[in-house]
């Protein structure tokens, strides 16, 4: 197979320009989709306060409103109360609607008349023409995805409530036709602001009113030209935006500006995150990039001597690997046998009916809708070509299939491992997909059920004995959670035997839980389940697992029917689909840059891996570890492509250690800095929100999170068959 360095050497455009450009274009790209939501948020909050402040004021002074109404800025049609009254409605409602993104474009286009009406009639300021054109904007643009607007458009669109669909259709008319005029026209009006400062031209009284001059006090005439040139033609919009912003802040800092604001900021927030808009340079850019570097478009436009680099597995490690890859030049096919991303680490809550499966699991697909040159295809692996550079897949009624790799990454994790006893796992499931999940919270939730149903003491108290296996994160996680739902969440709810009563132990072959911890925050755990009345047994090798009961070594034995595992993994068995060595946890043994030994185009990352990366020691199979190989793999490829020297080795940087016990405590180990209690968890919490995708699954397991926090409730409480995803 032609080297497909020696390739992108042939091409019209250089290595370099093709592959920087690229790869700038799509990380920008990804930031602002990342960043926007965000951005929005803090936009509608700024924009809705002085709404909300002058509302506050009139309802509290209402014979001032009348007067003001009657007097300062009269509408010719309007009684003065009527106008008063309208005028207050929006300032309360209007607010409240923009702030939670619902019915937003009808809120910000009342908010809109009214402020226009104010800068026409009454005072004219700068922050009213600033407000004016962001909420112009909205109008057109609606909110991000942060909204109630954005979360039930889907829903709505699908419905058959009366002009739903023609409401939502319409949105999207107006975001994607209209808010580039919309851009463009405030991108002109800004510039005939520089212009007008800049003394370029002197605008009659009326315009002047209309143009926001003041809040370039302080800007160079020739800086003010520069810029005002820019925005006419729409060049760098990223660029002016951030320079104006800068600038304009430094002048309202030191004084120069007689208004300090931040609405100059946050329309510049949004220029700079949105484009410029139509009939500029900008777009000019896009549309040659688009044809002549991003290929975005349909996957059946990218170039076919593009190196086609198949990736297996869809978890941390391979969505990293594939998001870095896919702003280069490169054809990239993502291969997992399931259709959907998931956050294992939350999975224990689905287990213990405080989240739903869709919380925390992700399409893949959706996650690459906006690249054309990432594939996606369901299947599962069986084979892997070394000579012929195949991986065969397959599935059901899909028969075996196979696709051709210049490069492969292959990251499909890991899997429950009981230590040579696999017959154990019948009777003790561990957490790894969603039907693992769904299927414990079904035991879990069954042992109660069933325990109200009959009158058989022994086995009550059979039943409500709750077993775990293993007290790594997982394990001290699922202890405390289960002591929780058994305490606090069902405790009322049953008639014949109390939920409170329920004992779980947690089982350890070592002598503390959380080994990989410090040996405080081992204790410190210790203590908090320990307080939720979770029982620690350390010291004991589970030899036995039987449908009603555990042995510990060859005395002690447990009467329970519900064991969980989380005491070992296994990797997958990718060193047997490329015959390669691998440790005794079957991960297959890599040189410094993650390559299989005489397989330089293959990389393994992730649980799969058997790297020494971490100061010499095993990378430990977390999250974070596996995104930084994905990402190092990326950066390896592209520096391939741009004939650059060889990246140095792969260095895992250990960013710290997370577990949380219950509602409350958790405990964090950074290193120097070590964490336990309430301070820890609201950590744990953040962090784990930051690595969820999507912005859907953040809000939902947020809202759900503070449900259950400040209600003592679960919620998703269904027993389910094995495999629903309820």
């Amino acid at each position: 197979m032609t080297d497909p360095t020696h390739q992108l050497q042939e091409e019209r455009l250089p290595p370099f320009v093709r592959v920087t450009l690229r790869s700038w274009a799509k990380l920008y790209s990804g930031g602002a989709e990342v960043f926007w939501p965000f951005t929005d948020i803090i936009v509608r909050f700024f924009v809705a306060l002085p709404f909300l402040r002058s509302g506050i004021v009139k309802v509290a002074d209402w014979e001032t409103a009348v007067f003001l109404a009657a007097n300062e800025y009269p509408v010719s049609w309007m009684a003065p109360e009527t106008a008063a009254a309208t005028g207050l409605a929006i300032e309360l409602i209007g607010p409240l609607l923009l702030l939670a993104g619902f019915f937003t474009r009808p809120a910000a286009l009342a908010m809109a008349v009214l402020t226009i009406v104010a800068q026409a009639v009454y005072v004219p300021t700068t922050t009213n023409l600033m407000l004016i054109a962001m909420l112009l904007w909205y109008v057109a643009q609606g909110p991000a995805s942060f909204s109630l607007d954005r979360l039930l458009a889907p829903g709505l669109k699908q419905s058959a409530l009366p002009f739903a669909r023609q409401s939502v259709k319409f949105g999207e008319f107006l975001r994607q036709r209209v808010t580039p005029l919309v851009m463009a026209i405030i991108r002109v009006w800004f510039a005939l602001a520089l212009f007008a400062y800049s003394d370029l031209f002197e605008p009659s009284i009326t315009l002047a009113t209309w143009l926001p001059t003041t809040v370039l006090t302080g800007m160079p005439n020739w800086l003010a030209i520069t810029f005002g040139i820019l925005m006419l033609v729409g060049f760098a919009a990223s660029v002016v935006s951030y320079a104006l912003g800068i600038l304009i802040g430094i002048f309202m800092i030191v004084g120069v500006h007689p208004d300090v604001t931040l609405y100059p900021i946050l329309l510049l927030a949004i220029y700079e995150s949105r484009g410029a808009g139509l009939m500029s340079v900008d777009s000019l850019i896009a549309r040659w990039m688009e044809k002549n570097i991003l290929f975005d478009r349909d996957y059946a436009d990218i170039p076919d001597h593009w190196p086609h680099i198949v990736v297996v597995g869809a978890g941390f490690g391979g969505l990293a690997a594939a998001n870095r890859l896919k702003r280069l030049p490169v054809r990239i096919t993502v291969i997992d046998k399931r259709n959907y991303h998931l956050f294992q680490p939350l999975l224990y809550q689905i287990a213990t009916a405080t989240l739903n499966p869709a919380d925390i699991a992700t399409p893949i697909r959706s996650l690459f809708k906006s690249d054309g040159n990432v594939r996606v295809i369901k299947g599962e692996v069986s084979a892997i070509d070394t000579e012929t550079k195949t991986v065969t897949f397959g599935g059901a009624d899909l028969g075996d299939q196979s696709v051709v790799y210049d490069k492969l990454v292959i990251a499909t994790g890991a899997t429950h491992s009981y230590f040579g006893k696999d017959e154990w796992g019948a009777f003790a499931p561990g957490l790894k997909t969603v039907e693992n999940g769904v299927a414990v919270r079904a035991s879990i939730l069954e042992a109660f059920e069933q325990a109200e149903a009959i009158n058989d003491e022994e086995r009550i108290k059979r039943l409500l004995t709750f077993v775990i296996v293993g007290a790594g994160p997982t394990g001290v996680e699922l202890a405390g959670a289960i002591a929780e739902l058994s305490k606090f969440s069902v405790d009322r709810e049953f008639r014949t035997v109390d939920p409170s009563e329920a004992k779980v132990i947690l089982v350890q072959s070592g002598d503390r839980i959380l080994p990989a911890f410090p040996s405080e925050l081992s204790e410190k755990a210790a203590q908090s389940l320990d307080q939720l009345g979770v029982e620690i047994r350390t010291g004991g090798r589970v030899t036995k697992i039987a449908r009603d009961h555990v042995m510990i070594g060859d005395e002690t034995r447990i009467e329970t029917e519900t064991v969980l595992w989380a005491a070992g993994v296994a990797a997958s068995p990718a060193a047997k689909w490329l015959k390669v060595e691998s440790d005794r946890s079957g991960r297959v043994v890599v040189d410094d840059h993650l390559r299989v030994a005489d397989h330089e185009d293959i990389f393994v990352i992730g649980d799969t891996a058997g790297s020494n990366a971490w100061d010499g020691n095993p990378v430990p199979g977390l999250a974070p570890a596996a995104k930084q190989a994905g990402v190092y793999v990326g950066a390896f490829v592209e520096a391939e492509l741009l004939g650059k020297p060889e990246l140095a080795p792969f260095a895992y940087n250990h960013q710290g250690s997370l577990a949380t016990i219950g509602r409350k405590s958790a405990v964090a180990d950074f290193g120097r800095f070590k964490l336990s209690g309430a301070i820890a968890w609201w950590l744990w919490g953040v962090v784990h929100v930051g690595f969820l995708t999507g912005a859907r699954n953040r809000a939902t397991v947020i809202i759900n999170w503070i449900w259950s926090f400040f209600a003592n409730h679960s919620g998703i409480r269904l027993i389910t068959n094995r495999g629903d995803t309820v």
